[in-house]
């Protein structure tokens, strides 16, 4: 055989095997990254939250100064329809969607075009919910939205003497395309039942008793 054509043992076992193991660092290099990616995104859309906003509409009974109020909000009698309201806060640096889980009991007054508007709270008859509330609703980064709330005691306190007490609304919140579910609290403690006397009149009485 001629020299020439010899070939070396190492270099025809080495040049394989380093060509293997190159084939095997590129793509676990690829799957590192795009894991750190999705955490990362899944971290930043994290970020993306809403909080209890700073105006609320009770009607019910307003305790009167004299009465310690705590994380009272307010309360309603037990033959009485609940309807009250507070806003939402988008405190994030882009917008996120928020969606009602229970759309029977509360709903979004639709967000106007003119952020001034964003603490107000439209006209509803007593014991309903305004004209055009929606399950769903996208609130611009720094914005507010007016969430209502609909008899969340449903039938239950009905007859009964039986004081409830509700503090907080179950919903689905979007941003970035992550999805997740959260409570966000009332302004307070909303408390139904508790007996069958008028919210209004119980309030007159309690205002003449703290005069007194």
């Amino acid at each position: 055989m001629n020299s020439d054509d010899t070939v070396d043992p190492a270099e025809s076992v080495q040049t394989p095997a380093t060509g293997r193991r190159r084939g095997r660092w590129i793509p676990l290099t690829l799957v590192v990254a795009l894991l750190v990616g999705v955490a990362a995104w899944q971290g930043v859309a994290r970020i993306g939250r809403i909080d209890t906003g700073s105006a609320a509409m009770s009607g019910g009974l307003d305790l009167p100064d004299c009465i310690p109020q705590d994380d009272y909000w307010t309360s309603f009698g037990t033959d009485e329809d609940v309807v009250v309201a507070h806003t939402l806060r988008n405190p994030s640096p882009w917008p996120v969607a928020v969606v009602s889980t229970d759309p029977e009991v509360y709903r979004f007054q639709p967000l106007s075009e003119d952020p001034a508007m964003d603490h107000t709270f439209a006209a509803s008859d007593e014991g309903s919910l305004p004209e055009g509330t929606q399950s769903s609703v996208v609130v611009p980064p720094g914005r507010s939205v007016a969430l209502w709330i609909h008899n969340p005691q449903g039938e239950i306190t009905r007859g009964s003497t039986v004081r409830y007490s509700f503090d907080g609304v179950p919903l689905k919140v979007r941003s970035l395309g992550v999805e997740r579910e959260l409570v966000v609290p009332y302004q307070g403690t909303l408390y139904v039942g508790g007996g069958s006397r008028d919210s209004a009149e119980l309030g007159k009485a309690l205002a003449e008793a703290c005069s007194a």
